[in-house]
């Protein structure tokens, strides 16, 4: 029996140095950074991005800037959020491309500080990878009117977010039928609504997807819900025959905006009069937070 345990206490004891010799985790092997990194030429290489992904530095109070380095996927769009707290008034971000001295975004923290009275005050920059190619970009901090050691942390995150919602029409739709038997069908009276100033909307989201429901009175086969959203000014007329929701080819390279008049109809080849109500809208939209001082809508 004593023997037993010796043994099991052997092989517990094995396994505990090996979990000690384990190499940490980039989690684990995460650390402060303490200066340095005072030119393009020798920016700290953050890596690729990952969103959620935070550096913090120690700014020491002997050194006027630091340089950041990452890469970005193509056809990205991200942001870099910067704590701030009062000490750092008068610093200033600057977002630079691989090569050239322009820089593709500057703020500063006179007047670019986001949720000032918050406890977590920020400031952003935007990076956009408009093209296919993984592309290398470069933050520079520079402290300006700022002394002393100064704390500040890098969050990377996506800057592209989606939501939803469906809206409800007033009235009822009313189509005559279509007696003439005309392969056009026959459209029914209009309804609408107008969502310019839906505060549950976040500003400039542009449809993701829609598609429309009703409850068509006598039900009917061969009808097609159909929409124009008042930007486009033309009627998109739902991929499938059905009375009772449409959905429509409608995608976010359409760059249709959420916010704006819409109008609904139904279009019919049966020559029977009939009614529609409980008209609604189901709207995915995508938005970017840049558009919203990066607040997220529900």
């Amino acid at each position: 029996m004593k023997k037993r345990t010796q043994n099991i206490f052997s092989i517990l004891l094995v396994f505990a140095l090996m979990l000690c010799t384990l190499p940490a985790t980039k989690a684990d092997a995460a650390s402060t950074l303490t200066g340095g990194y005072t030119s393009k030429t020798n920016a700290y290489n953050w890596g690729s991005y990952v969103a959620n992904r935070s550096i913090t530095m120690s700014m020491p109070e002997d050194e006027d800037e630091e340089w950041f380095k990452f890469t970005l996927s193509g056809d990205s769009k991200i942001y870099i959020r910067c704590s701030y707290q009062s000490k750092m008034e008068g610093c200033t971000l600057a977002l630079y491309p691989a090569t050239g001295s322009r820089p593709l975004q500057t703020v500063d923290s006179l007047w670019d500080v986001y949720g000032a009275d918050t406890l977590t005050p920020f400031m952003a920059l935007n990076c956009d990878s408009t093209t296919s190619q993984t592309q290398t970009y470069y933050i520079r901090f520079m402290r300006g009117d700022a002394t002393g050691q100064l704390y500040y942390t890098f969050t990377m995150y996506d800057r592209i977010k989606r939501g939803h919602g469906t809206f409800n029409l007033k009235g009822t739709a009313t189509n005559s039928g279509n007696p003439g038997a005309s392969t056009d069908g026959h459209d029914s009276s209009i309804l609408s609504i107008n969502l310019t100033n839906n505060t549950t909307i976040p500003p400039e989201a542009i449809v993701y997807h829609i598609s429309s429901k009703g409850t068509m009175s006598p039900s009917q086969g061969n009808v097609h819900h159909k929409l124009m959203p008042a930007s486009e000014g033309r009627w998109f007329t739902a991929l499938a025959a059905n009375a009772s929701n449409g959905s429509f080819g409608i995608s976010p390279s359409d760059d249709i905006p959420v916010k704006q008049q819409w109008q609904f109809c139904y279009n019919v080849l049966s020559p029977a009069s009939s009614t529609m109500k409980n008209v609604s809208l189901v709207i995915d939209w995508q938005y970017d937070l840049a558009n919203t001082n990066y607040e997220l809508y529900k």
